[in-house]
């Protein structure tokens, strides 16, 4: 049985420093504390450091014989991330890579086992805010959408070369967008006329086939599905997820912070499958059966939260 989040009462100096300031609050970070359950001497994975809002706050709760160790693919995030964790020195560790490095960079350090992993799948304010690179239908910028500034592909170039076919089953299922197969038609033309250069471009053609309904940018949908496939990112949470629950010592847990339904489709599916409600193996236990959401607050003060879900799994033996 879960019990309610008690909210700790927050310093001005925390508010000045982090939603002012930096204008970034991280997702569900009292439920994440609260239910990563961190002990002083345990070691502890954030997989997706970005401005290392939850790491500061799991930072601060370990002893001398604890560890944080913090990821990020994208080289600049990783930069601002490592200055707000120099107050707590040898206590953090970051390392740049994705999700498929994980295995490797534990190893590297000799953590065989750890007591928590946070993966956080939303994008930090400043990937979102940076109309540079292309992440957001509201700052125009060339569309690019890599995690990783070095990676090949960007979302040009994958709709320069994508076949209508698999952009269309794409736009279907990673991105449940309405009309896929005449939005997908529109952009591959566009594309190839060389009328698509720009975020707003790609925004414009999206409201012409979507309109606009709702408090919901039509384009929405359709950033977050080119953006996944820029990234691969399926194929690469799919891979964590058979990864990360090896690593766990024994009341270790894993936690997801999901933003889009696909994700947390499956992120819910591999979950239930560790915790043995489909093959009957159980190593693991959920946490808490239905995700936790954003409180009502917390979706008032940052409506990027509105859609975030966290999932935690345990394991037990």
């Amino acid at each position: 049985m879960t019990t309610a989040v008690k909210r700790r009462p927050r310093s001005r100096e925390w508010e000045n420093s982090w939603k002012f300031k930096l204008n970034h609050q991280p997702v569900l970070l009292d439920e994440v504390i609260q239910y990563l359950n961190i002990k002083p001497e345990g070691r502890y994975v954030d997989g997706t450091l970005g401005l290392a809002g939850h790491a500061v706050e799991i930072a601060k709760r370990l002893g001398p014989g604890g560890g944080l160790l913090g990821l990020d693919v994208d080289s600049a995030t990783l930069r601002e991330a490592e200055s707000r964790l120099q107050p707590f020195g040898n206590l953090t560790k970051t390392r740049q890579v994705n999700f498929r490095g994980l295995q490797r960079v534990l190893r590297d350090l000799g953590w065989d086992e750890v007591d928590g992993m946070l993966f956080d799948l939303g994008f930090s304010s400043a990937q979102m805010d940076d109309g540079q690179r292309g992440f957001s239908f509201q700052q125009e910028g060339p569309l690019d959408m890599r995690l990783d500034p070095t990676a090949k592909d960007t979302a040009l170039s994958i709709l320069q070369t994508i076949k209508e076919s698999d952009f269309i089953g794409q736009l279907t299922t990673y991105g449940e967008v309405r009309f896929a197969k005449r939005l997908a038609h529109l952009l591959l033309s566009e594309t190839a006329a060389g009328r698509m250069k720009t975020t707003f471009d790609l925004s414009r053609a999206c409201e012409r086939v979507l309109g606009r309904h709702g408090k919901t940018h039509p384009a929405t949908r359709t950033f977050l599905a080119l953006r996944a496939l820029v990234n691969h990112e399926e194929d690469v949470l799919k891979d964590l997820l058979k990864d990360a629950p090896s690593f766990l010592k024994k009341g270790g847990r894993l936690m997801f912070i999901t933003f889009q339904g696909i994700e947390d489709k499956i992120v819910k599916t591999h979950f239930r499958y560790l915790a043995g409600l489909e093959s009957g193996e159980k190593q693991f236990s959920l946490v808490v059966k239905k995700p936790i959401v954003p409180s009502d607050e917390e979706q008032s003060n940052n409506p990027r939260s509105r859609s975030a879900k966290l999932r935690v799994l345990e394991r037990t033996l």
